[in-house]
């Protein structure tokens, strides 16, 4: 066989392999279920991550379920929890009103308020799957309100929101009040406060 040949014939080959070894790791993250969710006590949550006034859906402070407010919002005390999103599938066991503490970094109460999926501005390609997306590869995510307001600076709020990312958190679920908190906003003013 020719040389050239050959080696398009092999790279040929090359490339169907990598589609065939891509294709079976696929199949397999959609196996994946993610584990399940108490209903009350500690947990560790695979990831934490935030919206806020701009990559809210639509922007600005509406939420799916008011339950203590109307508006996305909230201090962190157990009295006035800041709002969270999960995936419409979580809802079954963190229904809207449900309420989780974090501990260090972050120090809030916060309560179920809204859905967290890909709908936000952008979609998939700016906002990623979304906690929906990531429950379907086995990854719970749970998404907190970092504030902001038309005011403020989307970039600014984007970078708080990647800096307050975390994987593998631990939360309680269904929390005793009590809990130390820190009631300075999340993100005001341009700032990032934790």
């Amino acid at each position: 066989m020719h040389s050239a040949l050959k080696y398009k014939v092999m790279a040929a080959l090359a490339a169907i392999a990598v589609v065939l070894v891509l294709s079976v790791s696929s199949v397999e993250a959609a196996k994946k279920k993610a584990k399940a969710i108490p209903s009350k006590g500690p947990f560790t949550l695979d990831l934490l991550t935030w919206y806020g006034f701009f990559d809210n859906s639509p922007p600005g402070t509406i939420i799916a379920h008011p339950v203590l407010h109307s508006h996305a919002g909230g201090k962190g005390t157990f009295a006035d929890p800041i709002t969270f999103a999960v995936a419409p599938q979580v809802q079954k066991v963190m229904k809207p009103g449900k309420k989780m503490y974090i501990g260090p970094p972050i120090q809030d109460y916060f309560i179920v308020e809204d859905d967290c999926t890909s709908s936000g501005p952008g979609g998939v390609p700016v906002q990623g799957v979304g906690c929906d997306g990531e429950l379907k590869a086995g990854i719970n995510e749970f998404d907190g309100w970092i504030g902001a307001t038309k005011k403020d600076s989307n970039s600014k709020m984007t970078a708080c929101e990647d800096k307050l990312t975390i994987s593998n958190i631990k939360v309680i679920i269904d929390p005793p009040d009590g809990l130390p908190v820190n009631t300075t906003p999340i993100f005001a003013k341009n700032k990032c406060n934790r």
